[in-house]
């Protein structure tokens, strides 16, 4: 028995080597010939892919970088954005719909466990969209969140000393209450990015932007919902999408490539072993657009 278990550990050892290679040694991939490429956008959006320890993120410019190299590349016939991201940062999202914008090939956006918020936002700029009749597509809306404390610190006799040189520059501080007049300040900003995130998706769907608005409640619609309302075009999976590119692209044949991401051991561990304790069903996700000095307003798309 005690022969076996050597033999076992011995085993998983080298499995553990071979599975760490593959995060080390990882390059994205090069294509030849009429081929479509894949890739993956996965976890957080955020601009430059900060994640934490328990959270994957997915990095605004490296997309678009991808995306660039791609259409940049005569060998590549047209593109598939793989979904599977609840969204992330405004210009984390932002940034890689500008580039999707300018690509010149068929592309097909592909919608897997969910396509919200700052995500979909991306997929609206594609040509088409795909997504299982379950998928979780939309939830159009910006969220703007803080902590407050002021109450707390009252209760424990702790008083906040409010030193600025600019009227406004603590008004998202956590040790004080936020003024009307601040909220209002604040909500035209998150209005002026809401109607920007509307117009945009309005724009990539060619739909009116009054129509998207009625969808922008920040609620999300089922695959099987967003075909009627005109989220999304079609019901299917990542095939589906590779055969809906190669039929716009004119070609019958060719490899598919997938540009993946390196992803320490770590990150890969816990995306594949454990769920997304961040994510909140519908909400949308993101972290922090901005963080100046005192400022702990957080947007997210």
């Amino acid at each position: 028995m005690h022969k076996y278990f050597k033999i076992f550990l011995f085993l998983l050892f080298l499995w553990f080597l071979s599975y760490l290679s593959a995060f080390f040694f990882f390059e994205d991939g090069a294509v030849s010939g009429n081929e479509i490429v894949v890739i993956p956008i996965e976890g957080m959006i955020t601009l430059e892919g900060e994640g934490s320890l328990f959270s994957s993120s997915t990095s605004g410019e490296a997309l678009v970088e991808r995306i660039e190299d791609a259409h940049a590349n005569p060998s590549v016939k047209g593109i598939v954005l793989e979904i599977n991201s609840p969204g992330g940062t405004v210009m984390g999202s932002k940034v890689v719909a500008d580039a999707l914008k300018k690509v010149e090939k068929p592309t097909v956006a592909v919608i897997t466990e969910y396509g919200t918020s700052g995500a979909y936002w991306i997929a609206s700029q594609a040509d088409y969209i795909v997504a299982d009749e379950l998928s979780i597509v939309g939830s159009i809306g910006v969220l703007g969140s803080y902590f407050e404390f002021g109450g707390l610190l009252e209760d424990y006799n702790v008083t906040y000393q409010r030193l600025v040189t600019g009227k406004y520059k603590d008004i998202s501080s956590p040790y004080r209450e936020m003024s009307e007049e601040e909220e209002e300040l604040v909500m035209e900003r998150l209005q002026s990015i809401h109607d920007y995130f509307v117009s945009d998706v309005a724009a990539g769907r060619s739909m009116e932007v009054a129509d998207v608005e009625k969808l922008a409640t920040g609620l999300f619609y089922l695959g099987q919902d967003s075909v009627e309302n005109g989220l999304i075009d079609f019901i299917g999976n990542k095939d589906y999408a590779i055969e809906l590119t190669r039929e716009m692209a004119g070609i019958t044949d060719g490899d598919v490539s997938e540009y993946g991401e390196k992803e320490s051991f770590f990150t890969k561990f816990l995306r594949e072993y454990t769920a997304y304790s961040s994510f909140y069903i519908g909400q949308g996700i993101g972290t922090v657009l901005f963080s100046v000095e005192t400022s702990d307003l957080h947007i997210q798309v």
